[in-house]
């Protein structure tokens, strides 16, 4: 897990990389203007550039982010600058994978590049905002309260440098701005969906290993045997088995009495074995808190400055037949890693990688424009709602274990079946010869 690579300095931001980005993209315009004048080529650059002189100015500077001084690590935080997290290294690389592969079929075919690449611009923009806009809505009770300013709130939702993306948010997102531009650009539908559906699969592959690096979408605790993996300190699989009680050897389950929730106690003791939590004292019956104020802080120290973590205190409190205990456990005495979790970050990313392959070599035999997507509307699902099974970030959902994204993945599956048998009983058939021609 390494959720952050390094930190752009405050001081190179704002003006300076301003000024870098106009002479890039000026230079980049004119090798565009006098290689074909106003071409598809610079039509699709410009907005693409404008777009991105827009994020300096404005998105940069309201992300910039509040870190950990490594120089005074218990002190307050710090602007650190812009963070460049492995999560969007991963996504920015999953984009240009998913592009090339694409952009290699469609000259192996004789397909036109141009439109796709302002195509796939469109869609990795509005994807992004999709599954920024999934996650906001899904977990809206992070981001919007009766006690939040709604600048505040806005800011909180627009900030996504640390993760917080649903694959199928940004699947609705990007498919509704590619039907808008096969509406505009008349592109064949079906036939250009074919072609981006591995595309999608392979960067989708990619970026399920940004989640592994930034440690969200983890998977249940993994004690069958099974392949395993272990979080650091302040990780989110960390924080919620610290949580919960499970790194201080306590058993719990969810409080019912609702006096206790609105005190903000959320899990009750069921069982206590041998750890921290023995050793204050806690009871079965007892409902128990966590207050953690900046896990960066415990992810730094725990890695990097051990002999200052008993100085640091996780506030954990208990209550029992309405009296309050609270004292502070010294951050030396946690645990290093979460439990044992399943590893569906791989899990994923395999099913991905798989789905990719399968979808490429399905082009050989579809009979009809439009099976490729249709059978990634299918797969896809499939494999995320069996994923989902040993996921353990999001609760069920309508009264029922599900979770949003399995109840989504049924959906899809049924959007997709239906697809393809419209493309196989209506469709245009396939023109592209099932044997690519070789490039002389």
């Amino acid at each position: 897990m390494q959720p952050t690579l390094f930190f752009i300095p405050h001081q190179w931001l704002g003006w300076p990389l301003l000024v870098a980005w106009l002479l890039i993209s000026s230079l980049v315009a004119v090798y565009y203007w006098k290689r074909g004048g106003w071409s598809e080529e610079l039509k699709g650059f410009l907005p693409m550039a404008a777009v991105v002189t827009v994020v300096i100015l404005f998105v940069l500077p309201a992300v910039e982010v509040a870190g950990v001084d490594p120089e005074n690590p218990l002190g307050p935080l710090v602007n650190r600058g812009l963070a460049v997290r492995g999560y969007g290294l991963c996504m920015l690389l999953a984009i240009v994978t998913g592009m090339g592969v694409v952009i290699w079929r469609c000259r192996r075919i004789g397909f036109p590049v141009d439109p796709i690449f302002t195509l796939a611009f469109c869609m990795v923009i509005a994807g992004v905002v999709g599954a920024r806009l999934f996650y906001v809505i899904q977990k809206h009770d992070q981001f919007f309260g009766p006690d939040v300013p709604l600048i505040e709130s806005l800011k909180l939702a627009a900030n996504m440098t640390g993760g917080g993306l649903v694959v199928y948010g940004s699947l609705f997102g990007a498919s509704i701005a590619a039907f808008i531009f096969f509406w505009w650009s008349k592109l064949p539908v079906w036939k250009t969906a074919d072609l981006m559906a591995p595309g999608m699969a392979i960067g989708l592959a990619i970026g399920r290993l940004g989640c592994l690096m930034n440690g969200c979408c983890w998977g249940g605790v993994c004690d069958v045997g099974m392949p395993a993996i272990q979080f650091p300190a302040g990780s989110s699989s960390w924080v919620q088995h610290l949580s919960n009680g499970s790194l201080l050897g306590l058993k719990t389950k969810p409080v019912l009495d609702r006096a206790s929730v609105e005190l903000g106690f959320a899990n009750e003791v069921v069982a206590v074995g041998d750890g921290l939590g023995k050793e204050i004292g806690v009871e079965p019956g007892d409902v128990i808190a966590i207050g953690i104020d900046n896990p960066d802080r415990i992810r730094f120290l725990k890695a990097w400055r051990a002999d200052l973590a008993d100085q640091e205190d996780v506030k954990f409190a208990w209550r029992r037949e309405g009296n309050q205990n609270v004292v502070g456990l010294p951050l030396g005495k946690l645990p290093a890693q979460s439990l044992p979790v399943h590893p569906t970050q791989i899990y994923s990313s395999v099913n991905a990688l798989l789905l990719c392959l399968l979808l490429w070599m399905y082009w050989y035999h579809r009979r009809s424009d439009g099976e490729v997507f249709a059978l990634m509307l299918i797969l896809y699902p499939i494999g995320r709602f069996m994923i989902e099974i040993i996921r353990n970030d999001e609760a069920g959902q309508f009264g029922t274990e599900w979770t949003i994204s399995q109840w989504v993945s049924v959906g899809t599956i049924v959007v997709g079946f239906a697809l393809f048998s419209y493309c196989r009983a209506f469709g245009q058939i396939a023109e592209v010869p099932a044997i690519e021609p070789q490039s002389e």
